[in-house]
C-alpha cells in the first residue's frame, strides 16, 4: 500500500535551486499497526554502485531506494479487488536486486530475469532523469511499459482495492498539480493530505488496522541525489546524500 508521485524537470525548473533538481520522487508508505518499524534509510555499496534506502525489518527489503547513477526504483503492491496468491518470496526484496542497474534499461532487463510467479501482484516502477518504466507481473512473466516524463506522475494501491482509492487521489492530484507556483511544496501537500472522514482513502491514510508509516523523498540534481525520509515516529527527517 503506498502512493508514488514523480515530478520530471519540465516541472521543476519553475523552482531555483543553486543544484537545479532533474527529478524529485515522493512516496507514502502505508502498513499495517502490527509490522515493526523500518529501518531509516542507509547508504550501502551496490555493484558498482552507491545506494541508499530504507529497510523493512521483517523482509529485510525495501519499497524505495536509488543510487548515485540517478536510477530510483519504488514499488506498490496491487491489489485487483479480489483474492490474489499470497507468492513465496517477499516483493520487497525486488528492489534491492535491482538497484546496483546503472540504467532505468539494465534495471528493466534485471526485471524480467524474475521468476514473476513466485511474487504477489506488483507494480514495479523504475525512474530516471527522462524516462517511467513501469513492470508488472503476468502469465508467469515480467510485462513493462515505458513512458518519458513530461508531466506530474501518480501511482497508487490500498489493501481495500486500488480502484477504491484511486479515482479520489487522482482527481485530487489533477486539482493540485493545476499550474502550480511551486511544484515541491504541491507535491508536499498532496503527500500530507486527509480527508476529514474519509481518512481510509486519503493519500494521508488511516484505518483502524493501518496508517501512512512514512514519506519519503528522492531528489536527483545535476551533482548529488538525495533520500530524504519522514517517519511519523519522529519530528525531524532523515537525510542521507549520494554523490552523483
Amino acid at each position: 500500500m503506498c502512493t508514488v508521485t514523480a515530478l520530471p524537470r519540465s516541472l521543476l525548473s519553475r523552482t531555483w535551486r543553486s543544484d537545479p533538481l532533474l527529478l524529485r520522487v515522493a512516496c507514502n508508505r502505508d502498513e499495517r499497526l502490527t509490522r515493526p518499524a523500518a529501518v531509516p534509510p542507509m547508504l550501502m555499496n551496490a555493484g558498482a554502485c552507491s545506494a541508499v534506502m530504507p529497510i523493512d525489518p521483517e523482509s529485510g527489503g525495501t519499497w524505495i531506494a536509488a543510487n548515485d547513477m540517478g536510477v530510483v526504483l519504488a514499488i506498490l503492491n496491487a491489489n485487483p479487488g479480489w483474492p490474489v496468491p499470497r507468492g513465496d518470496v517477499s516483493r520487497g526484496l525486488i528492489i534491492p536486486s535491482l538497484v546496483a542497474s546503472t540504467t532505468v534499461s539494465e534495471a528493466l532487463r534485471r526485471a524480467q530475469d524474475l521468476r514473476a510467479n513466485r511474487y504477489a501482484p506488483f507494480r514495479l516502477l523504475l525512474f530516471d532523469r527522462y524516462q517511467l518504466v513501469e513492470c508488472w507481473p503476468e502469465a508467469g512473466r515480467i510485462r513493462h511499459r515505458r513512458s518519458f516524463l513530461y508531466g506530474a506522475v501518480m501511482r497508487t494501491s490500498s489493501a481495500l482495492g486500488d480502484a477504491v482509492v484511486t479515482r479520489p487521489r487522482r482527481a485530487l492530484f489533477t486539482r493540485v498539480f493545476h499550474a502550480p507556483d511551486d511544484p515541491c511544496a504541491a507535491q508536499d501537500r498532496f503527500h500530507e493530505h486527509v480527508w476529514p472522514g474519509r481518512e481510509a482513502v486519503s493519500v494521508n491514510m488511516r484505518r483502524p488496522d493501518a496508517r501512512t508509516m512514512s514519506r519519503t523523498i528522492v531528489e536527483i540534481g545535476l551533482n548529488t541525489v538525495s533520500m530524504s525520509y519522514h517517519s511519523i515516529e519522529s519530528t525531524q527527517p532523515i537525510v542521507v546524500r549520494v554523490a552523483a
